[in-house]
């Protein structure tokens, strides 16, 4: 089975193409494959399916409702026609947080970059969560953001098991470094620390404007270990995401 390994901003996927049939690989399959000693390792693998539904399976086997990052790398291979060519246009990806619309720009075939329509984030009010204020946001699926004043990707590795264990969501750590901009570290359900996370830099943009912090309609930069994400709220809270993706490399499954 061919396959291909594409990143955003350093979050690895292994993508499969089975638009034209197949089926998608058992969950100890995904598991094995996405192992970085024994297998060809990534966050997660991402198979397209008939109808443009892409199907997610994170690096522990569970299936997540949505992925921004990977469906930015989707859209980037769909619209180069599997990274062989430039391209521009808009591709329509189905997943369990919905249909989302991805425009792809990108000027060689092996990268570009790509605006994903997230959709509406659902903001809730605050509350204690340890020692910090959480606000539970969800962006298709869940997140816990926190504004702290320490190091993110400090806090995010020591805390952020234990919180996305009890939440059951992903967790985000934050730190302001503009007036629209925000430093975050984020710890994955599926996953754990990764070098981005899309739906997270979303989850950070939209509790930012909740909170009063920054604006709607301006774009709003997320910087993740990884790189950085623009992202814009709107006046209904649709959030869009813009970001990078490239592939890394395609091979053969054995």
């Amino acid at each position: 089975m061919r396959f291909a390994k594409l990143h955003g901003l350093g979050n690895d996927f292994l993508l499969l193409d089975l638009r034209a049939g197949g089926e998608p690989l058992a969950t100890e399959r995904a598991v094995a494959l996405c192992d970085r000693h024994r297998g060809v390792g990534g966050d997660g693998v991402l198979t397209l399916l008939p109808g443009d539904r892409m199907l997610i399976q994170n690096a522990d086997g569970s299936v997540p409702e949505m992925c921004g990052n990977g469906a930015r790398c989707a859209a980037l291979w769909m619209v180069t026609q599997g990274c062989t060519r430039p391209g521009t246009g808009t591709v329509h990806l189905l997943t369990d947080a919905g249909n989302k619309a991805c425009a792809v720009a990108a000027t060689e075939a092996q990268r570009g970059m790509v605006e994903v329509e997230m959709g509406i984030a659902v903001v809730e009010p605050a509350r204690k969560l340890g020692d910090y204020d959480a606000w539970p946001v969800s962006v298709g699926n869940p997140h816990r953001v926190m504004f702290v004043n320490g190091n993110p990707l400090q806090l995010a590795q020591e805390l952020g098991p234990a919180l996305c264990r009890a939440e059951g969501a992903n967790i985000e750590f934050v730190t302001r470094h503009g007036r629209q901009a925000w430093r975050a570290a984020v710890y994955e359900r599926g996953a754990g620390l990764t070098q981005a996370c899309g739906t997270g830099a979303c989850a950070v943009a939209a509790a930012a404007v909740a909170r009063g912090d920054s604006l709607r309609d301006e774009e709003i930069l997320v910087e993740l270990p990884g790189g950085e994400l623009g992202i814009v709220v709107d006046g209904e809270n649709k959030v869009r995401m813009r970001g990078p993706a490239e592939l890394v490399f395609t091979g053969d499954l054995p």
